[in-house]
């Protein structure tokens, strides 16, 4: 039996050591719930964990090809390790048809978070058999087009879309028209603006279901901000994704579109046609100051008064 003494030293050593136990476990689930949460908000759209390629490539046992400081530097900044020429990121983005990540908005901690939650969720028995084929199928080169299936939009649905995208027809939940910041060549749509990307080829980019996905939960920070609160529908979705597929599939029947020579001369014929009607219609205006012939008259009095004298 112990001796009173004895469990006191017991507990004086057990008490500490399971409430250590107990708060690394609770900040370990914490991290995992914040990771899964950043995740689920950031990345979903374009990327699995071991569910297979999607807009991106599948992340399940991407810790087992890349160290963890190199993957924070790519989640932080893929765009800095491109420029700089790092190869494992210049290569990533030639097998993606040349798509380059957007930099996050996630501070350190986040990044961290979200690869660690990678981490779990790629050695979770659940995803065990699917991170061994989200692997292999990262192995392969990704295609050079993503193929999809015959397309079930009706007229409608791209006459819908056409009219959201140029904001012909407001979204339900008033969020901004596409060519506010975006431009697609087709003539049924005036031209849009040069903020982010032009989707003509968005489709073949990335097919439709990676065009869905971006639509549907934006990865893209200016995106991220505009719909934050106004999110798109699913019919809403569903036509734009309709009318993008019938850009891009009528992308070399439409005329080239090159506004910089045509405003230009616009500009300087506007202006000369300007010029001209001031000139007709005030050609009788005084060309001097308004009192300059009481200025003459008096500079006259005082030049004869001073011949009489």
């Amino acid at each position: 039996m112990f001796s009173g003494h004895s469990r006191r030293m017991a507990v004086s050593i057990l008490g500490p050591t399971l409430a250590i136990l107990f708060m690394g476990q609770f900040q370990n689930s914490w991290a995992q719930g914040t990771g899964e949460q950043l995740f689920q908000t950031t990345c979903f759209a374009c990327h699995t964990i071991g569910s297979g390629r999607l807009v991106g490539p599948d992340l399940a046992g991407v810790h087992e090809t890349r160290s963890q400081e190199w993957l924070e530097q790519f989640v932080k900044s893929s765009q800095t390790l491109v420029k700089n020429g790092d190869p494992d990121a210049v290569a990533l983005v030639a097998e993606y048809n040349g798509m380059v990540m957007p930099n996050t908005v996630m501070s350190e901690q986040q990044i961290r978070e979200v690869l660690n939650y990678i981490r779990t969720k790629s050695a979770s028995p659940a995803s065990a058999g699917a991170g061994d084929a989200g692997a292999t199928a990262a192995a392969q080169p990704a295609p050079a087009a993503a193929p999809t299936a015959a397309s079930a939009s009706t007229p409608g649905d791209i006459e819908k879309g056409q009219a959201l995208f140029q904001g012909a027809i407001r979204f339900e939940n008033e969020g901004a028209a596409c060519n506010a910041c975006h431009d697609v060549r087709n003539d049924a749509v005036i031209g849009g603006g040069i903020l982010a990307a032009e989707l003509t080829s968005v489709f073949s980019r990335m097919g439709g279901a990676g065009v869905k996905a971006i639509l549907g939960q934006a990865p893209f920070p200016v995106m991220q901000v505009a719909y934050a609160d106004k999110p798109l529908t699913d019919e809403e979705v569903a036509a734009l994704v309709a009318f993008l597929e019938y850009a891009d599939s009528e992308e070399y029947n439409q005329m080239p579109r090159d506004y910089g020579t045509g405003l230009f001369l616009s500009g300087v014929g506007g202006a000369a046609i300007l010029f001209l009607f001031f000139g007709i219609f005030w050609r009788g205006r005084k060309t001097g100051s308004v009192n300059q012939a009481i200025y003459d008259r008096q500079v006259t009095s005082v030049v004869e008064d001073q011949r009489l004298l």
